[in-house]
């Protein structure tokens, strides 16, 4: 068994240290660029959803807003269910990204009291 004192011991706790900070580090950028991301789409999806609501689903002729058409047809029904679709990603996505950023977090604050 290995000392502490051994020098290829010693080697890789240091450059485990210094690596340790800067990976943890581009981990949770990255995981906040993901997370931001999937907002972003979560929003996307509310306001088509909204608009499909409102000017399709609901729309009636010469009624408030713009209508685009009364009727349903094949392609709002493929629409909602894409932005259903959407919706339900970001949601998951978000929740996964938020996990994953409190792991990864700890790993950062264990780096740095290697570091010190």
């Amino acid at each position: 068994m290995s000392s502490i004192e051994d020098p290829l011991l010693k080697e890789v706790l240091a450059a485990f240290k210094e690596d340790a900070a800067r990976m943890a580090d581009d981990l949770l950028r990255t995981i906040t660029t993901q997370a931001l991301i999937a907002a972003f789409a979560l929003l996307l999806a509310i306001s088509s959803l909204l608009r499909l609501l409102f000017f399709v689903y609901f729309a009636q002729p010469g009624g408030f807003g713009f209508p685009m058409r009364p009727a349903l047809d094949t392609s709002a029904v493929v629409e909602t269910a894409l932005t259903v679709v959407l919706f339900l990603l970001s949601v998951i996505s978000i929740y996964s990204l938020l996990g994953l950023r409190r792991r990864y977090s700890r790993l950062l604050a264990m780096a740095e009291k290697l570091g010190r």
